[in-house]
């Protein structure tokens, strides 16, 4: 069935993504660049979805979505799906949950908008459901993720998790692994060790101990419900990836292994809070895997704050991908830099929209990139630089500056670590240009 949607979003290039995605799959797409006019084309013609941003000059999209929830009629039936780069600014919003239909974290994954928009609209969509199986529909999910709980719940917490998760007692048979308190480390540790050709993410519930965790979980925020889903759905595309091995693996191949699922660097000195990520190897093991992967080419350190992280080569990609470190890596190490462009995403991307469309939307970034963190700027320009660029970035494959202006909003918010973050995104908007120039 062919939508009318109308998109609601100040940045011209993510508008053009969504338009080209949509319209590829026989959709009609009309685009606003403030509230106002999304409200007056609202009015002016019926559309079956609305994606709204929710960082909008002049009205938030929280706002929007409630006037047009007034505005609209009830037998228009039209859907809303908040889009956002900012967990946190829509978690804060208590109700968000019941103003949008769904909710998309920036940067988009195309399979995500399209499972949203054909579950939101197919005809034969039953009776909106409630609890928590259908909140986690509504974020792309099947239902209440399967999760390993640790430290092991009583009966009446294990019955409280029980309302938003389905509780397993194996980590191989898990599509989570929740840490409820700080006595819960060694059994996330035990978790990780069981599943070395199977990592999934692990959840922080408390607040305190995300640095060891991929992510965390507030059940009143409903984009943490978006992250953890998110995180699900990235964790099986990329494990579906990995190389087939089975039985014991060595603490190199177990880090390769879950450093390319989990999308991340690894700090070598702690992460937030001072909190070592939880790879599930002793740290011996663990420094002896760093080392033999970096001597193979495989890692590179990087500059992370005012500490080292090491992060996957295109080399240490290949691996995780396709068996074990070849000789050849070993013998001639690639130079220590992070892959500037996913080439998985931007195969997908092209078999989506075409390589034409790709190649415009990648020149309308390049060109944003031009004049992006200017020695000048003041921190109210580079925080909205960051912003808008990490969502076209991430979006189009260009994870490293993705991450690199990711950094600079957490050193913005924070007020530590600016120039660093800084010097850092500038790093990877040369290298990123670079990389298109050479193309």
């Amino acid at each position: 069935m062919s939508l009318r949607l109308l998109v609601v979003e100040d940045d011209p290039g993510f508008q053009e993504l969504v338009r080209a995605l949509c319209e590829r799959r026989g959709d009609s797409v009309d685009v606003a660049s403030d509230g106002f006019l999304g409200l007056r084309l609202l009015s002016e013609r019926r559309h079956d979805v609305v994606m709204i941003d929710y960082h909008l000059p002049e009205m938030d999209g929280y706002a929007l979505a409630r006037l047009m929830r007034e505005i609209s009629r009830p037998e228009d039936q039209v859907r809303l799906i908040g889009v956002t780069a900012d967990r946190h600014g829509l978690a804060s919003r208590r109700g968000a949950d019941a103003r949008f239909d769904a909710i998309l974290v920036k940067p988009l994954d195309p399979e995500a908008l399209y499972a949203a928009l054909d579950r939101l609209t197919r005809q034969d969509a039953p009776p909106p459901e409630t609890g928590a199986d259908a909140v986690w529909r509504r974020f792309g999910l099947s239902g209440r993720p399967r999760a390993v709980i640790c430290p092991v719940p009583g009966a009446a917490e294990a019955a409280a998790f029980g309302q938003a998760f389905v509780p397993v007692t194996r980590a191989a048979d898990a599509d989570l692994i929740l840490l409820s308190g700080e006595a819960g480390l060694p059994g996330l540790r035990a978790a990780r060790a069981e599943t070395p050709h199977r990592p999934v993410p692990s959840v922080d519930l408390t607040g305190r101990l995300t640095g060891a965790c991929d992510v965390s979980f507030r059940v009143g925020e409903p984009a943490s419900w978006a992250a953890v889903a998110q995180a699900c759905t990235g964790f099986g595309a990329r494990r579906a990836g990995l190389a087939c091995v089975e039985g014991a693996a060595e603490p190199a191949t177990h880090l390769l292994a879950l450093l390319h699922v989990a999308a991340r660097d690894l700090p070598l000195a702690g992460g937030e809070g001072g909190l070592a990520y939880e790879t599930g190897l002793s740290p011996a093991a663990l420094m002896a895997a760093v080392l033999t992967l970096t001597e193979a080419g495989a890692l590179a350190c990087v500059a992370a704050g005012t500490g080292v992280s090491v992060r996957l080569t295109e080399a240490g990609t290949r691996a995780a991908t396709g068996g074990a470190l070849a000789g050849a890596a070993r013998r001639t190490p690639e130079p220590a830099r992070p892959p500037v462009l996913d080439a998985r995403k931007t195969a997908e991307l092209t078999r989506l929209i075409g390589e034409p469309e790709l190649d415009r939307l990648r020149d309308r970034l390049m060109g944003q990139l031009a004049s992006a963190f200017a020695p000048q700027a003041d921190l109210v320009t580079l925080a909205h630089e960051a912003h808008v660029i990490v969502a076209m970035a991430g979006s189009l494959g260009f994870e490293d500056l993705a991450a690199a202006c990711r950094a600079l909003e957490a050193a913005i918010k924070a007020g530590t670590g600016l120039a660093e973050a800084v010097a850092d995104a500038r790093r990877a908007v040369a290298e990123a240009r670079s990389y298109c120039a050479a193309a």
